[in-house]
């Protein structure tokens, strides 16, 4: 597939994700061209077999940072200051520290290479399920096997990625 086709069917496929999680055309737009930029900047290859699952994660966790900032901003917008004293967000702030920061790099890391490593049939079917939100039903139509395959799959894929964690 040309470049420009796996691009395009890329960018479809992260957009229609984030507008499914509840951002607007508008913003979705933004986080999806972020998605990529942070995507190219990092050194990946389009065509490599880690860019879609990447690709996803990096649009979701953009999508939290702006949940976050948005959740910060309507605190700062508050008139009365004692409430910025109590409550749940009473925290100076809720930027992860740089130890946390490299330490979730290297666990996404580790995950994208356990799905690359996870068999063509169980790492499909577990990408479709955790990140186009599909279900098994969905899933077992796409992939011409039976719910009880695709249910197999993901338990297999989700087993392999807690091995790793767990180490």
């Amino acid at each position: 597939m040309a470049v420009d086709q796996l691009f395009a069917a890329l960018r479809r496929d992260l957009m229609a994700y984030v507008q499914r999680k509840g951002l607007s055309v508008e913003d979705a737009e933004d986080v999806v061209q972020e998605a990529f930029t942070r995507f190219h900047r990092a050194g990946h290859d389009l065509s490599g077999p880690d860019a879609r699952p990447l690709l996803f994660v990096i649009a979701r966790n953009l999508q939290t940072d702006r949940w976050k900032a948005a959740g910060r901003a309507g605190v700062r917008g508050t008139d009365d200051i004692h409430s910025l004293d109590a409550g749940p967000r009473a925290v100076a702030s809720d930027t992860p520290a740089a130890d946390q920061h490299l330490i979730g790099r290297e666990n996404l890391a580790a995950a994208a290479r356990v799905i690359r490593a996870l068999p063509p049939r169980t790492r499909d079917a577990f990408l479709l399920h955790r990140f186009e939100d599909q279900t098994y039903g969905q899933i077992a139509k796409r992939l011409g096997v039976s719910v009880s395959m695709v249910e197999k799959h993901i338990a297999e894929a989700l087993r392999q990625l807690k091995i790793s964690r767990d180490g």
